[in-house]
């Protein structure tokens, strides 16, 4: 039978490319190296290394042995590092960002109770409708919408993001109710974003998806004030269907274009890398995700 350690000594000394330089990593003889070496190619009857004066070579069934066994134990050690981190609580400093209106709404209540369970932890919470450059900001954890745009991050969808559009009762009564999307050049539109220069809203038609250009007075990089100039007859505002759902209901808003809806898109925690997560980090990633399956609190059916 295959000894273990034998095979992990047998890893070290391919990566350390001696017998001398393995024992160093090891803190053991080399003649001890070389030992539980051999008596792994005795255990499998094949030779793994050719020795020199200089150098060790591998043979060809040596390589494919090392290739497997290297990649076997490196999801050993990761397993093993999970496994003992699972019997530690989280501690230390974790940074957050969020839209406003998904961390007054949803992440807030996640965050009161993850502190209540973690109490070694410390939390920084960004709120902020800007993008925000995780790696350049230390950022740890960002909650975001819609179209993704660096790729190097792992992104983990956690929810729909539906959409709608409206208006107040008052602006409908004094501007018409639009009926087709091109109807919204006719109408002033509340702006979600920084500028109301070259702005356009898309919607899903039976042909496909189409872009249509919008205009208006009133331009806010914060959903908040978006929804709260729509409830004051501003114009016609794209918004997030559950902020706005008590209100519908209310009769405060009207949907409008309810044939034409946005494009479907989806709510992501994102994060830099899966290696090498911090306690904390993989801990609020899971808090979330069990918060939100199967079915996140904000979606409306």
């Amino acid at each position: 039978m295959v000894d273990f350690n034998e095979v992990y000594v047998f890893i070290k000394v391919v990566e350390a490319g001696s017998f001398v330089g393995a024992s160093k990593q090891l803190n053991m003889p080399s003649t001890t190296v070389s030992r539980k070496v051999q008596k792994l190619e005795d255990a499998l009857g094949v030779r793994l290394l050719q020795r020199s004066t200089r150098k060790l070579h591998l043979t060809d069934i040596g390589q494919q042995y090392f290739e497997s066994c290297q990649q076997s134990l490196a999801s050993i050690e990761e397993a093993t590092t999970l496994a003992s981190e699972s019997r530690s609580m989280p501690t230390g400093l974790l940074r957050i960002t969020s839209p406003t209106d998904f961390a007054v709404n949803y992440l807030q209540p996640w965050i009161n109770d993850f502190l209540r369970r973690y109490p070694d932890v410390q939390i920084e919470l960004e709120v902020t409708d800007r993008y925000v450059d995780l790696i350049e900001e230390r950022i740890d954890i960002a909650f975001r919408s819609g179209d993704l745009k660096d790729s190097s991050l792992i992104a983990r969808r956690i929810g729909p993001k539906q959409s709608i559009f409206c208006a107040s009762p008052d602006y409908l009564e004094k501007s018409g109710t639009p009926i087709l999307p091109d109807d919204l050049s006719q109408h002033d539109c509340v702006i979600m974003g920084r500028g109301l220069k070259n702005q356009h809203w898309r919607f899903m038609t039976e042909e496909g998806e189409m872009s249509v250009p919008v205009k208006g007075r009133y331009a806010a990089d914060n959903m908040q004030l978006v929804v709260e100039a729509a409830h004051n007859g501003m114009g016609v505002a794209q918004v997030p269907h559950p902020l706005v759902l008590e209100s519908l209901i209310e009769g405060k808003l009207i949907q409008v274009l309810a044939d034409y809806s946005p494009p479907k898109q989806s709510i992501y925690i994102i994060y830099p890398s899966h290696k090498y997560l911090a306690r904390n980090v993989r801990t609020f990633i899971d808090h979330v995700i069990e918060s939100t399956t199967p079915n996140p609190p904000w979606e409306v059916k």
